[in-house]
């Protein structure tokens, strides 16, 4: 099985600092994927937003995700903080926490993804973390509120990734905040071997 992933992230209209943030780590077989929307937008939410991946690409990801989500929050003290999604794959199985005003949209996959009321580096009550299982064919897809949650077929799994975040990006970006969109496939691989060959890219 292979996780393949594809975002685009764009500032505010008239913004050259950008407030939100998306990456993917691969360490080994395990895949880390977040999207990160710090609060407001400029100077200031580009710094969070900036210390937020800063930390992600070192932290630990052999002790599961609630420690990594932890010392986010303790990193971000002082930021403006960030609301994010962050979700940790090894093998089939999947474990996510989100924080704050983010979305997760699966297709085939069944995640029952929970919010965590609050912001990382500001006030978090109680973390709540949510675990699933992936199979080849599936979908995930994560955005910051700068996008509209009133995609559907958009996320259609017959359009390749990339295609597909430009796709939300275009229809349903929100121009008065930063957005984000990032697309997560599960692809098979055959025999072992390498993975099955994507479909050729098409414009949206």
């Amino acid at each position: 099985m292979k996780v393949a992933v594809e975002f685009v992230t764009v500032p505010r209209e008239g913004e050259k600092e950008n407030g939100d943030a998306a990456m993917v780590r691969r360490v080994d077989e395990t895949v880390l994927v977040a999207v990160i929307d710090a609060l407001g937008h400029g100077e200031h939410a580009a710094a969070a937003a900036t210390a937020a991946l800063r930390y992600l690409e070192e932290a630990r990801l052999d002790r599961g995700l609630r420690p990594v989500v932890e010392e986010l929050h303790h990193r971000l003290r002082g930021t403006r903080g960030a609301a994010a999604m962050l979700l940790l794959f090894q093998k089939q199985k999947l474990e996510g926490c989100g924080v704050g005003n983010v979305g997760l949209r699966a297709y085939r996959a069944r995640v029952p993804a929970m919010l965590t009321p609050g912001i990382l580096g500001g006030s978090i009550t109680r973390l709540r973390l949510f675990q699933g299982e992936v199979a080849a064919g599936d979908r995930i897809i994560l955005f910051s509120d700068g996008i509209s949650a009133r995609f559907e077929e958009e996320g259609s799994r017959s359009t390749p990734a990339l295609a597909t975040c430009q796709a939300i990006m275009e229809r349903h970006r929100k121009p008065h905040d930063d957005a984000t969109v990032l697309v997560t496939d599960i692809e098979a691989t055959i025999d072992g071997g390498p993975p099955t060959p994507k479909p050729p890219l098409r414009a949206p």
